[in-house]
């Protein structure tokens, strides 16, 4: 693999930056009808502007993503963002790969990788919409708390009442 300190954990996952290689696995996952219906903007990618996209990530410093492997296989991605007041960690697995529990181990050793040598100052928080209960359990397993909830209205939503 790429990166000289690969971890491993009882799945024998092991990590690498992503990079140009992984443009395509990434837009396919995304698009997958189970992923896409967990993300809070749902609809299908454009392959041009994901291409733009994923460059842009590639070149910010204050972003930085991981490919997970399981053996050769490609699993999952998580990716940290660095903003004013936290830190935003979001994860993306493999359609292929759902329901094998490899959610918390991704989180767990992307979370401690991107930390060493850190002094951090804000916190790591974990977006989910609250009907994703697999995604919510996989980070609380992982060791991330539920801190608050968010409510949201929409214009052109009925209210109802």
């Amino acid at each position: 693999m790429c990166e000289s300190n690969q971890l491993n954990m009882k799945h024998e996952i092991t990590l690498r930056t992503f990079n140009n290689s992984d443009t395509k696995d990434l837009f396919e996952w995304r698009n997958h009808p189970i992923v896409r219906v967990n993300f809070f903007n749902h609809c299908p990618l454009i392959w041009e502007e994901h291409k733009r996209w994923f460059q842009a990530k590639i070149q910010d410093p204050k972003s930085f993503t991981y490919i997970a492997y399981k053996g050769k296989d490609k699993i999952a991605t998580i990716r940290f963002d660095e903003k004013d007041e936290s830190i935003k960690v979001s994860v993306m697995v493999n359609p292929a790969f759902m329901g094998q529990g490899l959610g918390t181990e991704v989180i767990k050793l992307g979370t401690e990788e991107w930390i060493k040598g850190k002094q951090l100052d804000k916190p790591i928080i974990a977006e989910i919409k609250g009907d994703n209960i697999p995604s919510r359990r996989v980070f609380e397993r992982a060791g991330f708390k539920e801190s608050f909830t968010t409510y949201v209205w929409n214009p052109g939503e009925k209210v109802h009442g």
